[in-house]
């Protein structure tokens, strides 16, 4: 029997679009603060900002007058971004939102080409059999977009992971606008993405503010390759990341982000292939890169990245071990073939048995032959080919760490001490005070993709008369896990809502329990025309407030909540 498609990547037209749910359609923006409505009860301790990032642009102009055809972005990674803030004091809600990617749109509509980065189907791809055939269309089968010479701070898509700003060397980028904040923590905001490239933003007004590679922080970083996740080690103000060389070459390294400026603090080779990863995992004393059996093959720009990253059946998945103060690798080890996205934590220990340096780590795995996320274009929302895959929290035990009588060349076993089977969980979280503290509790999650939601009026997929696949939303549920009881919760909205974004925990202050706070995530309303800020408890995921947005939010991976001045004694 042939074995079924794993997912679909024909090209989405505009009329297709009216297939895909409001949340992954062009939206609107919200660029003066507002107050939202309100109901429920908004903590008043809960004082500061959250923000996310989101798409808000999947159909691209590619003439000013309307003259040609417009790209459609074919993939969720890959919706031009925006910046979402909300910002609580004294139980109240005020948002506001802008375009962090204004110049991949004015470069479109000037060039008849769209210019940046693309993880999916290249949107340029079908426009050499629509436009005039005497245009040029110069690198439409390139992906991987790689610029050359200086970009205006929105020149390329940079919509992953927002972060508190830090102190960065001055460039020599005339396209750069306003000043470098004295105060970056407080007053920028730093955008990551799964390539070598960060997006400095005002905190307030979120407008772009600079554009520049980590070869601005030290020369040494260019390269491919940079993940978009760097662990904070906020004890020693430092954070990791990795980069692949032109050379080929896959090296750790430490920032000092607490530097004025950052600098380099070291970098370490590591002896394996280039891979792609999402993020890397530490512990208190260590840096742990786990290589996915995911080989980045840039030999041919004419696929699509998604395609780019080839899975290494059979390969064993790599964890190397590197100590946080000179990048030392301190150990090797080597669990059977799964790949994953998304660390959650990681923590070392003392064995009480044998007395010796254990670290675990936590991760959303998946046993799969593909990349799950080839699944998320556009088409395969539409028309999905088959379940899409979920990813499994599961705690890998890395033993012996500092066994004097291993050698740091010696493979040890990346062994399984825990996990929750049967139970979805991706783009997880924690209470972030609890990061590298051993036997910590709690993660929060979104519970599985492409389920029902009862009562929802949002479109998802074609309904047709064979309908493979019943879809009421992107994501479906709110999950929490204990890790030392193995008890689980799950939230999903009610009264039609649906499909809430990433959890991310917010402690109380004073709290004596780890799960004593706020999750906030936002969901989209039953009729689709608004989306929705919600509160749940941290012990229970129950409902305790809510704050409707202008418009709708379109769907992103990542946000960050940067705490207000005296919000914690």
């Amino acid at each position: 029997m042939k074995e079924p498609v794993a997912y679909n990547t024909f090209f989405v037209t505009e009329e297709d679009l009216k297939s895909v749910p409001p949340y992954m359609k062009d939206t609107a923006l919200t660029p003066q603060e507002v107050k939202c409505p309100t109901s429920g009860t908004w903590p008043k301790w809960l004082a500061g900002e959250f923000v996310r990032v989101g798409n808000y642009k999947y159909t691209i102009p590619l003439a000013e007058d309307g003259s040609k055809p417009n790209a459609v972005l074919q993939h969720f990674f890959d919706g031009l971004g925006s910046l979402h803030r909300f910002r609580f004091a004294n139980g109240e809600v005020h948002y506001n939102s802008n375009s962090n990617t204004e110049g991949v749109l004015r470069n479109a509509k000037r060039d008849g080409i769209v210019k940046t980065h693309m993880f999916g189907p290249n949107a340029n791809t079908s426009l050499k059999y629509a436009q005039d055939p005497c245009s040029s269309l110069l690198g439409e089968s390139q992906s991987l977009y790689m610029p050359a010479g200086h970009l205006a701070p929105d020149e390329m898509n940079l919509q992953v992971m927002p972060r508190r700003g830090m102190h960065l060397a001055k460039d020599d980028n005339p396209h750069s606008r306003g000043t470098a904040s004295s105060n970056p923590e407080e007053e920028e905001i730093i955008v990551h993405t799964d390539y070598n490239f960060l997006q400095v933003c005002d905190a307030k007004s979120l407008e772009p503010k600079r554009l520049i590679t980590y070869a601005t922080i030290d020369p040494s970083l260019a390269g491919f390759g940079i993940c978009a996740h760097p662990p904070k080690d906020r004890k020693r103000g430092l954070t990791f990341n990795y980069v692949i060389s032109e050379k080929g070459e896959l090296s750790v390294f430490a920032l000092n982000y607490k530097g004025k400026p950052a600098s380099l603090v070291w970098k370490t080779i590591l002896p394996c292939p280039p891979c792609y990863i999402h993020s890397l995992a530490i512990s208190d004393k260590y840096v742990i890169f786990i290589r996915n059996p995911l080989n980045m093959d840039v030999s041919d720009m004419s696929k699509p990245v998604m395609e780019m990253i080839e899975f290494e059946p059979g390969a064993k998945t790599l964890f190397f071990v590197l100590d946080k103060k000179d990048g030392k690798i301190v150990g090797t080890f080597a669990a059977p073939n799964f790949m994953f996205f998304h660390s959650v934590n990681g923590y070392d220990y003392i064995d009480p048995q044998t007395r010796l340096e254990n670290i675990h780590v936590d991760l959303c795995s998946y046993d799969c032959d593909y990349t799950p996320y080839r699944e998320y274009t556009l088409s395969n929302t539409i028309d999905p080919a088959r379940p899409f895959l979920e990813g499994t929290l599961v705690r890998y035990e890395l033993a012996g760490v500092n066994d004097a009588e291993k050698s740091d060349k010696d493979e040890g076993r990346a062994t399984v001490a825990q996990g929750f089977r049967d139970f979805p969980m991706e783009i997880p979280r924690i209470n972030k005070t609890y990061s590298t503290v051993p036997f910590y509790r709690y993660v929060y999650a979104t519970g599985g993709n492409g389920g029902p939601s009862p009562g929802t009026l949002v479109p998802v997929g074609r309904l047709g008369k064979i309908l493979k696949c019943v879809q009421g939303a992107f994501f479906n549920r709110i999950a929490k896990a204990d890790w030392q009881t193995g008890k689980t919760w799950t939230w999903q909205p009610e009264n039609g809502d649906s499909c809430p974004c990433e959890p991310v925990f917010i402690q109380r202050p004073e709290a004596a329990e780890e799960d004593d706070g706020v999750v906030l995530t936002i969901i989209i309303n039953r009729g689709g025309t608004h989306s929705i800020l919600v509160a749940l408890d941290g012990k229970d995921l129950t409902e305790i407030a809510r704050a409707d947005m202008p418009q709708v939010y379109g769907l992103g991976p990542h946000g960050s909540f940067i705490e207000g001045k005296g919000m914690y004694p």
